[in-house]
């Protein structure tokens, strides 16, 4: 049995939650996936994956099994690097998970440091922000871009780099006279809102804003997409919230408009977030580098403000 290949077939099936699947993103058969994971339990004496008909989550032990292969996984990722790697010129996969709302400068930043190091493989994951804090504990991400006032990451040893403050804005469908300038909470309020479902972190904080305002909203729709917000209000008269960089993406459709949001103006803090370990990979410290750039600052300050 390979140690190395069966923790690769473990993480592989909790990311698809489907043996097939699974087994066909590791190039795999299936039968070859389920009995290395067997190997794996006979080896250790424990179950680690619930079987029936369908794949039905990991036990307990699993979950502690699983835990320690991405963290096995990423040691010989960050070992490979360092062996194939100079610090001038790093070399490796770059895993970059990012909540919605900062997808656009997740994506921005992905392109931008392959150009500055083009031996670098980035690949951007969007996730919650409770998926992106258990990726960082579990070493399945290299960085995050993500909310760094949240209380779950003051509890992580976390090397944050800041980045920019995330503005609100009311997008419509809408290009009269009167659809441009700033808008208050208490006025955006009185439209039909599509805004993204409730247990998202971003709409929590929108909730609170219109609360501090206290005002109480009820959306007409609800969806976990911000590009479903984006068509709903193209197609429609509803109207949403964006954070800056998301709605730079809207102002491209010249029939909607884009306002910021005041009276008060509010703003959440988004950072760069590195998993906390004993040493950075050569890789881990090329991002750290050009995170705090001149070069970066520039393109940041670019892509976050419509």
């Amino acid at each position: 049995m390979n140690i190395i290949d069966t923790f690769r077939y473990l993480v592989s099936l909790e990311e698809h939650k489907h043996f097939s699947r699974a087994a066909q993103a590791c190039h795999i058969t299936q039968p070859a996936l389920s009995n290395a994971l067997k190997s794996l339990e006979e080896e250790m004496g424990i179950k680690i994956v619930n079987r029936g008909r369908n794949y039905e989550g990991l036990t307990a032990e699993g979950k502690q099994v699983l835990a320690s292969a991405y963290q096995v996984l990423h040691e010989i990722s960050k070992l490979k690097s360092e062996i194939n790697s100079q610090k001038s010129a790093p070399i490796g996969n770059l895993i970059i998970g990012s909540i919605p709302s900062t997808l656009p400068v997740a994506s921005q930043f992905a392109a931008s440091i392959f150009g500055e190091f083009n031996g670098l493989k980035p690949t951007v994951r969007s996730m919650t922000s409770h998926d992106l804090e258990l990726s960082l504990e579990n070493l399945s991400v290299d960085i995050a871009f993500g909310y760094t006032e949240r209380p779950t990451v003051h509890t992580q040893e976390l090397r944050v780099i800041p980045q920019y403050e995330e503005k609100y804005f009311f997008i419509k469908k809408d290009v009269s006279s009167d659809s441009f300038g700033p808008i208050s909470w208490e006025e955006a309020a009185r439209s039909k809102l599509s805004l993204l479902t409730p247990e998202m972190h971003n709409r929590k904080l929108i909730d609170t804003f219109f609360k501090k305002n206290n005002v109480e909203i009820e959306p007409v729709m609800q969806t976990d997409s911000i590009f479903s917000l984006l068509l709903s209000v193209q197609s429609s008269d509803l109207a949403t919230i964006l954070s800056g960089p998301t709605a730079k993406f809207a102002k491209i459709n010249k029939e909607l408009s884009v306002r910021e949001l005041t009276n008060p103006a509010e703003s959440t803090a988004i950072g760069i977030m590195i998993p906390s370990s004993n040493r950075l990979s050569i890789v881990q410290y090329a991002v750290e580098e050009f995170a705090s750039s001149d070069k970066w600052a520039k393109i940041l300050i670019d892509i976050s403000i419509p």
